[in-house]
């Protein structure tokens, strides 16, 4: 079983502030110190162009999650943990509801899948809109990503459906 999934990363404030700390600072920088305007343009433009980019992949992290007969494996990005079925103790999954107060960005639910290992406790989130009734309130959330995901190891886990 293998699914697909982006979410947000965590750094993904600190990466929108030092990148616009950075389209300030570093044209400044550059025209001064090369005695040039237009060093500072193409610093300007660069910066720009950089700062989109990292916040387009902060915003978007792809991952893959796996699970076949002996372990469960999680790849983000360029990080990939290996959990065997005999060391997790427990695999739990939760959402929340979020209401978002940005422009073109809909409502959605937050899938969490928390691993407890012997090495560890791990989480990973996912992201899954959500579709609104008519009167406002939220369409209940039943199968996401990750309770399928659940389903599957759980009575591969040691102690069973935990």
């Amino acid at each position: 079983m293998k699914k697909r999934f982006t979410f947000k990363s965590a750094y993904y404030m600190t990466v929108a502030v030092a990148g616009a700390a950075a389209i300030v600072i570093l044209p400044v920088i550059a025209a001064f110190s090369l005695n040039s305007t237009f060093a500072g343009l193409i610093t300007l433009g660069l910066a720009l162009i950089l700062h989109i980019i990292s916040l387009h992949l902060a915003a978007r992290v792809p991952c893959v999650i796996s699970a076949d007969e002996d372990a469960l494996r999680v790849d983000v990005w360029c990080k990939k943990y290996v959990f065997l079925y005999q060391d997790i103790e427990k695999a739990e999954v939760s959402h929340e509801f979020v209401e978002t107060l940005m422009l073109r960005e809909v409502p959605y639910y937050l899938e969490t899948l928390k691993i407890t290992a012997k090495s560890g406790e791990y989480s990973f989130k996912s992201k899954t809109r959500a579709f609104i009734q008519e009167d406002g309130r939220p369409y209940p959330f039943e199968n996401g990503k990750f309770q399928e995901i659940r389903r599957y190891i759980a009575p591969r886990i040691i102690g069973g459906g935990q």
